[in-house]
């Protein structure tokens, strides 16, 4: 099975971001989803506190691929992420990095993740490296000079700024604009009140746990029986 994972890492905004740059790299790829995983209040959690997390990492068999946008998503310091990077790979799991379009998998050298791990030790917190869009490593993708607008690009766009007056704010050309918006499907992401929905969805959580929630309905009901005969 694909999975897309967002995680809440500070306000609503950072789950458009993730979604956005996910999305763009699903369609570069032409991969299609089969479940997008979203995990709601664990940001300046450990590891240990997030248990639907670790339910869902343990739920994880041969062959899966799980897609994220950055690093981050995975835990908040460089030994969480290891411990997570580990499991998934221990269950032939192949984790895919949308931001800087690395797969990493069993024969992914160290090499290539400890860069990213840096990032993770030198920010001051995980939510602010996080929405920072400098300092990435060397081999990142720049795939676009619109990705570090991107969150004043979706706040434009939920306040009903049109693409031209955003182009004049930002000094760019309208019509590269209007690219980039349609290949992140900023417009879908916005119009289909996704997280409303989830929000409407959830249950009431007094005690601030974190947990998961998934957006796409599952066809695969006999990935989960095969499990369960092995």
């Amino acid at each position: 099975m694909v999975y897309t994972l967002l995680r809440q890492l500070s306000d609503d905004l950072s789950l458009f971001h993730q979604r956005a740059m996910v999305m763009g790299y699903l369609q570069s790829q032409h991969v299609r989803v089969d479940r997008e995983m979203i995990e709601f209040g664990s940001q300046g959690r450990p590891l240990g506190e997030r248990k639907q997390f670790d339910t869902f990492l343990h739920a994880l068999t041969a062959g899966d691929r799980v897609i994220i946008d950055a690093i981050q998503t995975l835990g908040g310091t460089p030994e969480e992420i290891l411990t997570v990077i580990n499991c998934m790979l221990s269950r032939d799991v192949t984790l895919e990095l949308a931001s800087v379009e690395l797969r990493v998998d069993g024969r992914t050298p160290l090499a290539r993740i400890l860069p990213l791990l840096m990032q993770v030790e030198g920010s001051a917190t995980v939510a602010e490296e996080y929405r920072s869009q400098k300092g990435r490593p060397k081999g990142s993708r720049s795939v676009s000079k619109f990705d570090g607008y991107l969150d004043r690009i979706i706040a434009q766009l939920k306040a009903g700024t049109n693409v031209s007056a955003i182009a004049r704010d930002l000094s760019v050309s309208r019509s590269s604009l209007k690219d980039y918006i349609e290949s992140r499907q900023l417009k879908r992401i916005l119009d289909d009140n996704w997280i409303e929905k989830l929000t409407a969805h959830r249950s009431p959580n007094p005690e601030g746990v974190p947990e998961m929630m998934c957006t796409l309905p599952s066809h695969h009901h006999h990935h989960h029986t095969q499990k369960d005969n092995q």
